[in-house]
């Protein structure tokens, strides 16, 4: 081979396999949580046990395996934090880990380790939300359901109010398969966001201004990931009802550390429709359910992390 057709042959051989990994990207390559990220990476005790702490609430895939392998952290707290977390999760597949760290040599983190395997234990058989129905018809409205409505324009900006810029990430249904009620949590959390003069969402490109105050550090940036962890309906009488629960956390960047991790809960509730051919109020009830979660985190966020700025 002529050392000139060499860099081109490598050229197209580094295209080919970008182009293959775009179309089959392979799990080491798959987007990965940042709590995980913080968990496995992080060199600061705290961090990490925050990180399995948000782990717990959040439960995006892949937290199992990465809490069963903080069981080994050579931390204590972050032991601890990973076998509460394993307990919140409520997987029993994380028996035959929380078995193996039974004889951790610290007390505190052996105590955590033996609650978290009583607690699975424990842990009644639940049905999930999106396999319940309110009425005969119930299932096929959910089927039927349309999709959200395309979201409005964002108002204009006044970027010298904005003091906290906020990148809406990764968020996750750990209960239905129903991708329309993470879309739903998303559009609850940019409203919410945007009705504060003093929020922003990030626009991907920033005036030049704001992006000298990031440059500076007058502006913070955050980024926000989280998951819808209950969505419970309930018949009671001559009503219905949806209760929602989201979990949040909030990574500072660019160190992409975690700030805070945050709840909200909300319940929808209804009159049960008397005549049989009325629409089944169920898929309007969990929407209204996860906005209600979605703006009460929210408020925490103001209120608890960044009122004093």
């Amino acid at each position: 081979m002529h050392p000139v057709d060499r860099p081109l042959r490598v050229l197209r051989l580094a295209a080919l396999v970008a182009a293959a990994l775009a179309l089959h990207p392979p799990p080491a390559l798959a987007q990965t949580s940042a709590p995980i990220e913080l968990l496995r990476r992080s060199s600061r005790s705290r961090s990490r046990a925050r990180a399995a702490q948000a782990l717990g609430r959040l439960r995006p895939v892949g937290a199992r395996a990465a809490l069963e392998g903080a069981l080994d952290d050579r931390a204590p707290a972050v032991r601890i934090a990973a076998a509460q977390a394993l307990e919140a999760l409520g997987e029993l597949a994380a028996l035959p880990a929380l078995d193996r760290h039974a004889l951790d040599p610290h007390r505190r983190a052996r105590e955590a380790v033996v609650r978290a395997r009583q607690g699975l234990l424990r842990r009644p058989t639940t049905v999930l939300a999106g396999g319940w129905t309110s009425a005969p018809a119930s299932a096929a409205a959910s089927a039927t359901a349309p999709a959200p409505a395309p979201a409005a324009a964002a108002p204009a900006v006044d970027w010298r109010r904005v003091r906290v810029l906020i990148t809406l990430g990764t968020f996750a249904n750990n209960v239905t398969r129903d991708p329309n009620h993470v879309a739903h949590l998303r559009e609850a959390l940019r409203l919410a966001v945007s009705q504060d003069e003093r929020y922003a969402i990030h626009p991907g490109a920033l005036p030049a201004a704001a992006a000298s105050r990031v440059r500076r550090g007058t502006l913070r940036t955050y980024s926000l990931e989280g998951s819808l962890t209950t969505l419970r309906e309930a018949q009671t009488g001559v009503s219905l009802s949806v209760r929602a629960e989201v979990s949040l956390v909030l990574l500072l960047e660019p160190s992409h550390s975690i700030a805070a991790t945050l709840a909200g809960s909300a319940t929808a509730q209804e009159a049960r429709p008397v005549l049989p051919n009325l629409p089944d109020p169920m898929p309007l009830l969990r929407r209204r359910a996860i906005e209600g979660a979605a703006h009460g985190a929210l408020r925490s966020l103001q209120t608890e992390l960044l009122a004093s700025r």
